[in-house]
């Protein structure tokens, strides 16, 4: 294969996973927390295969993964006592059976015993991963800003909001939650209840790069079509003489 069918897959494999992942941030429009992914490109300098290439050099785009967009999204008032978004930076840590994960999705709810559990049945916690626990019968609930909960008029903990000097380390796991092997530290944002924070994605956004996506993987497939064609030309014509 000539350099340029090389060029035009490399452009192609580029593209493919770009289309990955928009797709999955349209999929994601109306997930509560959700933070949409963009993905990283560099350009790649090698020598060139063909004397004819000054100066002997080829340049191909090369993908060196993703990235988090953390810029908040839309809030949506529910009226909920146990919906909570967070004004800010910042993640609600909670119990997982793999140890403790981070996500913005506060939409939560309160188990048989109690309490306050994610939509999956983990709890949440305090900063020092405590779980919060209300008392049988809660009905008057009231979270202030800093995540204090108090039922009745009585504290009963205190809903954690963490943070990371890094939040690109966190690894994106299913279910909204984030892990991380650093150490998170206390944020100051505000807890806001009766709310939720809806996904950052913004459709128009991610429709037009899509189609724009489209139009190049489709440009460099006519190149690496062209190039097979040429090539086909060629043993033809040699096996003609």
């Amino acid at each position: 294969m000539e350099n340029s069918g090389y060029l035009a897959l490399a452009r192609q494999v580029a593209l493919d996973r770009a289309i990955d992942v928009t797709a999955n941030n349209l999929a994601n429009l109306r997930t509560s927390g959700y933070k949409a992914e963009k993905v990283m490109f560099e350009e790649y300098v090698q020598k060139g295969t063909s004397p004819a290439t000054a100066p002997n050099q080829m340049s191909s785009v090369v993908q060196l993964g993703t990235f988090t967009d953390y810029q908040p999204g839309s809030f949506e008032q529910t009226g909920n006592a146990l919906d909570f978004a967070i004004q800010g930076e910042g993640f609600f840590p909670v119990q997982t059976d793999a140890g403790t994960r981070y996500t913005r999705d506060g939409s939560f709810q309160l188990d048989a015993n109690g309490q306050l559990v994610t939509h999956d049945g983990d709890p949440v916690t305090d900063a020092g991963g405590s779980p919060i626990q209300l008392p049988p019968g809660a009905k008057n609930i009231v979270v202030g800003g800093d995540g204090q909960v108090s039922v009745d008029g009585n504290v009963v903990g205190q809903i954690g909001v963490v943070k990371f000097d890094d939040p690109q380390s966190l690894v994106r796991e299913g279910s909204g939650l984030y892990s991380s092997s650093a150490a998170p530290v206390p944020a100051e944002s505000a807890v806001v209840q009766g709310m939720i924070e809806g996904s950052n994605v913004q459709p128009v956004l991610e429709l037009t790069r899509m189609m724009q996506t489209l139009r190049d993987f489709q440009a460099a497939q006519q190149v690496v079509d062209s190039q097979h064609e040429m090539s086909l030309d060629a043993i033809n014509k040699i096996a003609k003489v």
